[in-house]
């Protein structure tokens, strides 16, 4: 039984911006509790799904 565990959940194999978002996520919820910085990372969250959804695509088009 494999352990197959997605590229964009490994940090050691984020790209640089990638990394970035989830550097920014860190830092906001460093802040504390507030229902606009909840609404913050829910956004920074889409933004680095997006791009690694971007970077999955492109990695597959280059194996293909």
């Amino acid at each position: 039984m494999g352990t197959d565990i997605p590229r964009r959940n490994r940090l050691d194999l984020n790209s640089p911006s990638e990394l970035a978002i989830h550097g920014a996520i860190q830092e906001v919820e460093k802040e504390g509790c507030d229902v606009r910085l909840t609404e913050a990372v829910t956004l920074m969250q889409k933004a680095k799904d997006l791009v690694s959804d971007y970077i999955d695509e492109i990695s597959n088009d280059k194996q293909n």
